[in-house]
């Protein structure tokens, strides 16, 4: 493959592996920009580097589990490389696990303060000392989850970005607290989400995905 020529007649990009069991690549609208390829519409490239594209040259982002694995502190670079490529008029769906969720709660270990240290389930581990120092520790091989998202976190990121300066930002699953939660019926279209009711169920309908979208 060219990839010269491929990036320039890319319209819509998928952050992460873009397999063939998605309906993402069955659309034929995306390509994938992954760190290790896995298909032959995944493009290698590092999320945190400067996206190889012009900018307003893309008419939709999607990013789906994948910036939890990223370092907190590189996310809002991220950020502002999605709103410099996106064309106005475009659109970025932004979704990730929420960690005001119950059911990630109960697998999650925290700290004297109620701070969360990892995700048991996704590469974290604790070990402590005998002064009872709790240290958290996370598998190296890129599937462990590095910060541990929240409406307060990504809020935080929003505003430290560029991306603050879409016309339209809307939240569409997400908890605002540990007791509320928004869940709006939006259109899936042609960026569904796969953690979302009612295709995963498993918190008996309540919001699992952190789901933003972003209209420049």
């Amino acid at each position: 493959m060219d990839i010269k020529n491929e990036l320039l007649g890319m319209q819509y990009v998928y952050f992460g592996n873009l397999l063939e069991h998605l309906p993402q690549y069955k659309s034929g609208l995306f390509h994938g920009l992954a760190l290790h390829p896995k298909s032959d519409k995944d493009i290698q490239h590092d999320a945190r580097d400067i996206l190889p594209f012009e900018s307003d040259s893309i008419l939709g982002f999607q990013s789906e589990d994948v910036f939890e694995h990223l370092e907190y502190a590189t996310i809002p670079g991220v950020l502002d490389e999605i709103y410099r490529c996106l064309q106005v008029g475009g659109k970025f769906r932004m979704s990730m696990p929420d960690y005001n969720s119950p059911l990630l709660r109960r697998r999650s270990v925290y700290d004297s303060d109620g701070m969360i240290l990892c995700d048991l389930s996704m590469g974290g581990s604790v070990s402590a000392s005998c002064n009872t120092t709790v240290t958290p520790s996370f598998m190296s091989d890129g599937d462990a989850h590095l910060w541990f998202p929240t409406y307060t976190h990504v809020m935080e990121l929003i505003l430290a970005s560029d991306i603050r300066k879409c016309r339209e930002i809307c939240f569409q699953h997400v908890w605002v607290d540990r007791q509320a939660f928004i869940l709006n019926d939006f259109e899936a279209g042609y960026m569904p989400v796969m953690r979302i009711p009612p295709n995963d169920m498993r918190a008996d309908g309540k919001p699992i995905s952190l789901v933003v979208d972003f209209w420049k």
